[in-house]
């Protein structure tokens, strides 16, 4: 289904996945502007009976993430009404398209649309999740407890200095079957990581801020925690996975002092949004040693300043 960009609600997820049928059967031309690679091919390959019009984008793709839009770009779409654009471009660039009925944006989040609710795209807009999305999350997840687990980055470091060690975690780790692993947010991401983690016997736990319906509810999950019981969910988990979006009710929400409350020696994995937790109240707790490493895909500012403390703290991967 469609939601119209004016039905916002106080979560934000009122962006809906189409599959690729339905762009087939809204127009015979999609527009394609993202700093994907390849992205454009990949849909004509999918659709070959529509035409895909690739707008190749100007400058860097960190220019992208700073939102330098150029006039090239708007221009070249100025005909389009099927669009398949990148979230923080769409955002920026929708009030300057004038045949635009439908855009299929390329992320999962849509907080870059939030943050100016006066400035709601006109046209439906849906956001991008599926199967393939949260198993390449869930691959990124259970790799990264590998690699730290067995401390395979050290392994590396000591190849380069030609030093035969087995100490440390390079000796001594745990198996996956021995850690309690807990997620936050239990979306079709939430539920990719909790399967996964099973099938290598984990025990896995799961917040939610509401309780969820009994048919969306994860076989996967062996104990699920609700709104209110956030420090005891977090005294039980080796690892803690963020995967919640960003809206007002999750923006901050592991900040403060909220950390000290994780189990000993536990471990931080943000690949939800970096505003969870803002950089000082992270830099923080691992400095506090509430958290023993943080591993982040996302940060509270991106692309991530070269100031920031984060780039060089030890115990931050």
């Amino acid at each position: 289904m469609i939601y119209s960009p004016r039905s916002l609600d106080k979560t934000g997820c009122y962006y809906s996945w189409l599959p690729d049928t339905r762009m087939a059967a809204t127009g015979r031309t999609v527009y394609v502007l993202s700093v994907i690679p390849r992205l454009a091919k990949l849909v004509q390959e999918k659709l070959p009976d529509v035409n895909v019009i690739e707008v190749q984008h100007k400058g860097t793709v960190e220019e992208k993430y700073n939102k330098k839009i150029y006039d090239e770009e708007i221009l070249a779409l100025q005909d389009a009404e099927v669009l398949l654009v990148d979230n923080n471009i769409l955002a920026e660039i929708s009030d300057k398209l004038p045949k635009v009925k439908w855009a299929q944006g390329t992320w999962a989040g849509v907080e870059v649309f939030l943050r100016n609710p006066e400035k709601l795209p006109p046209f439906p807009v849906s956001r991008m999740a599926s199967d393939t999305f949260s198993q390449l999350m869930a691959e990124y997840t259970v790799g990264w407890i590998l690699i730290h687990e067995r401390g395979w980055l050290d392994c590396q470091q000591y190849q380069l200095k030609s030093e035969w060690q087995h100490t440390g975690k390079i000796a001594y780790y745990r198996s996956l079957k021995e850690m309690t692993v807990g997620v936050l947010g239990m979306g079709n991401i939430g539920k990719e990581v909790a399967r996964s983690l099973k099938t290598f016997h984990s025990e896995v736990h799961a917040f939610t801020r509401t309780v969820p319906s009994p048919e969306r509810m994860s076989n996967d999950v062996d104990k699920y925690w609700h709104t209110g019981e956030l420090h005891e969910f977090l005294g039980q988990c080796d690892y803690i996975v963020n995967i919640m979006p960003s809206t007002p009710d999750t923006r901050g929400m592991l900040g403060g002092n909220t950390l000290k409350h994780a189990k000993k020696d536990a471990v931080f994995i943000n690949i939800g949004r970096g505003d969870v937790i803002s950089e000082g109240d992270l830099i923080t707790a691992l400095d506090a040693g509430y958290l023993s490493a943080a591993i982040l895909d996302v940060f509270e500012v991106e692309p991530l300043p070269k100031e920031s403390g984060l780039w060089k703290h030890p115990k931050v991967g």
